[in-house]
């Protein structure tokens, strides 16, 4: 017997985790479900519309969106940015034109959690236009996506190399029926088919394999192909680190990136977003 895969360790600690807090009193799903019944989710944004706005659509040089990522550590590079405030780092990515926050709440390799993802929300609330905000977690429980609607999220994020075809239908239809639509990640066109089947309309190719924590920049445009002519919005994910890797995006037909360890380890944020995105100087 093969031993378990990065992914696969993590879905094994999810799944205790979810356990637990699914029979902690105060946190059951029974007791979300009365919180969102009562209204006291924040309101939220619908994902595509907001997904397709960024600085450079009242231009005439349009570029790609931004899903800008809090992430504190990862399994393959280990601490990343320990000491940033999420809060802080939200606000300035969303002053800097980004289209989604992206939050890992994985507590165990990402040192996440959904305190991070409720202040990120918090910090942006007030400000017109602001990011969408997606909890970026191995999701496998409609609980976890009724318990990222109660913390303030306005999408989530569903892997399919983790999930079933029968379970990831029934996500993606919980989460739609909360009015999130999520970002699906995919890795291979085998996997992309099974997004199309859903009738997904925001897909994300990762270019790091989940199994093993290899990145190929050229996963997402393999399979840009497969989308053209569909109504679908192709993000590109991971291992995005200059303006080289965005032109080369843009020029394939690619909507949005996502890029966290780069901005995260950035001197200057604002900067580096206006860079990598060439948007304009006060973007």
């Amino acid at each position: 017997m093969s031993a378990p895969t990065i992914l696969e360790k993590i879905y094994a600690q999810r799944q205790k985790d979810v356990e637990v807090a699914k029979t902690t009193p105060g946190s059951r799903f029974e007791d979300i479900q009365t919180y969102l019944e009562m209204n006291l989710a924040p309101a939220q944004i619908p994902l595509v519309p907001r997904l397709k706005s960024n600085p450079s659509t009242d231009t005439s040089h349009p570029s790609l969106s931004l899903m800008a990522e809090i992430k504190r550590a990862s399994p393959s590079k280990g601490e990343i940015a320990m000491n940033t405030n999420p809060a802080k780092q939200a606000l300035i990515y969303a002053l800097s034109g980004a289209s989604v926050i992206s939050v890992l709440t994985e507590p165990t390799w990402f040192k996440g959690s959904l305190l991070d993802m409720r202040l990120v929300r918090q910090a942006v609330d007030r400000l017109p236009n602001r990011p969408a905000i997606l909890r970026k977690e191995f999701i496998f429980d409609e609980y976890q996506i009724a318990e990222a609607r109660l913390y303030g999220a306005d999408t989530v994020l569903l892997i399919v190399a983790m999930l079933s075809q029968e379970q990831l239908s029934r996500l993606y239809s919980y989460s739609v029926s909360l009015g999130m639509e999520p970002l699906v990640e995919v890795n291979n066109a085998g996997e992309m088919s099974r997004a199309l089947e859903l009738n997904a309309k925001v897909i994300g190719v990762n270019n790091r394999n989940l199994h093993n924590f290899n990145v190929d920049m050229g996963t997402t445009s393999r399979l840009v192909d497969m989308v053209k002519e569909k109504d679908v919005l192709l993000c590109a994910l991971s291992g995005i680190s200059g303006p080289e890797d965005v032109k080369l995006y843009q020029e394939e037909g690619v909507n949005a990136v996502l890029v966290g360890e780069a901005l995260m380890r950035a001197v200057d944020t604002a900067a580096f977003i206006r860079e990598l995105l060439n948007w304009p100087q006060d973007g």
